[in-house]
């Protein structure tokens, strides 16, 4: 017994430094009939680490957080900024805030007013589980790391164009985690602007103005299992370097200038698993470098993929071509670009080994497909009797579509992913 004695002060210390953690984390709640009915009343009264309960009500004040807290928010509470500037503000490390409405903040088309604003050097701030409504912009993150925006649902109803702003819009951070929010109506739904090492995952964006994502100089981001549907212009990846794209779903962006994907000026990067379907152009590349392009379904859209002839040292395999009106189009004549594994469902080769690959190698790029790159009055005349004359001309005699442009192992059957 006497070897452990030297054990007992040591616990007794520490017990004491847990209880005295305890008794400093305390909580205010506020509401009616509460320790007070207002918000920045209660930070002014609490200590870092404290917690502070909101109450079901509606709360006409801009709350300003300076110390580390919990905000906790009963029965969703209303936070309403009266139309005056951001609403919420975040000077402090480690904040938690979840369980808000978060509504009117300021519209200018000169300042970025926003819902919430995650301020310059705030590291480890949780947003989780609000509702982000009628502001220009929903939450705003500036040169911050290790933040999380988490199953928030953010919208407006703000139709002015110059004072719409994006839903989540994040610049020169890092380590950020941007998970299951569901984004309508912004101008763009997530935007990203000297990001880095972050991941964007789960999230549903619909019906933006311009782009359900745009990002923009972000390195070393992955983007997985989101759903981007029914946006003006749909995504665009630009500028960046070492994304993995893996597991979206792009569908349903159609008009004139949109596009499923948008990849200008990438390079070293993955896109994988993902799902392109009925957009006007499933992937449009413009100065892609060494990408890696696999086991995406191409279903249904009007160019699967336009290829421009700045993209080299691509790599497209296993990939579905499935009820395209053209499965891929270029600009260029010299293509250094490899298609390999690829399911064409215009394929009409044969297998008389049965081993799954096509005996013939497949040139999916058809002549009407260029001509209407250079030439967009000629789509008049597509399923034309002269031009099905022409295609039929082209594959016995090829003299316009580039030759190395070619899978020359294509699948028979749609792979299944």
């Amino acid at each position: 017994m006497g070897r452990y004695r030297f054990l007992i002060p040591c616990f007794l210390i520490l017990f004491c430094h847990g209880v005295s953690s305890m008794v400093r984390a305390g909580s205010i709640h506020v509401g009616s009939g509460r320790q007070t009915n207002s918000i920045s009343e209660a930070l002014a009264m609490a200590k870092a680490g404290d917690s502070i309960i909101v109450h079901e009500g509606l709360y006409r004040e801009m709350p300003v957080i300076t110390i580390p807290v919990v905000l906790i928010g009963i029965g969703s509470p209303v936070i309403d900024g009266g139309n005056k500037g951001d609403v919420v503000s975040i000077f402090a490390n480690e904040v938690i805030f979840e369980g808000f409405t978060v509504i009117h903040s300021g519209k200018s088309s000169l300042k970025e007013y926003c819902g919430l604003k995650i301020n310059r050097g705030v590291s480890g701030v949780t947003i989780k589980g609000n509702e982000f409504a009628d502001n220009s912009i929903g939450i705003l993150v500036q040169e911050a790391q290790g933040c999380r925006l988490e199953d928030n649902r953010i919208s407006t109803s703000i139709a002015e164009n110059p004072l719409i702003g994006n839903a989540i819009h994040c610049w020169k951070s890092r380590n950020l985690t941007i998970k299951g929010n569901h984004i309508r109506r912004h101008r763009d739904g997530i935007y990203l602007e000297f990001v880095s090492n972050s991941v964007i995952r789960d999230n549903d964006v619909a019906r933006c103005l311009r782009y359900g994502l745009h990002f923009m100089f972000s390195n070393y981001d992955d983007y997985l299992h989101n759903i981007f549907h029914e946006n003006g212009a749909g995504v665009a990846v630009m500028f960046s370097n070492h994304i993995n794209m893996r597991h979206n779903t792009f569908r349903n962006n159609t008009g004139g200038a949109s596009y499923g994907l948008l990849l200008k000026d990438i390079s070293h990067g993955t896109v994988s698993g993902n799902e392109f379907a009925r957009n006007t152009v499933g992937i449009f590349m413009e100065g892609g470098l060494s990408l890696t392009l696999q086991e995406n379904v191409f279903r249904e859209n009007g160019w699967a993929l336009r290829l421009m002839a700045s993209s080299v040292e691509n790599t497209f395999s296993r990939n579905n071509f499935v009820a395209n009106t053209f499965d891929v189009t270029t600009n260029g004549n010299s293509v250094k670009n490899y298609f390999s594994g690829n399911y064409w469902d215009k394929y009409k080769g044969y297998d008389l080994n049965r081993d799954g690959i096509g005996d013939v190698p497949y040139h999916p790029l058809s002549l009407f497909a260029i001509i209407s790159e250079y030439t967009p009055a000629a789509m008049l005349f597509f399923r034309s009797f002269l031009v099905d004359l022409l295609e039929q001309t082209e594959r016995i005699i090829p003299t316009v579509t580039p030759q190395n442009f070619v899978d020359d192992k294509p699948a028979i059957k749609q792979h299944a992913l």
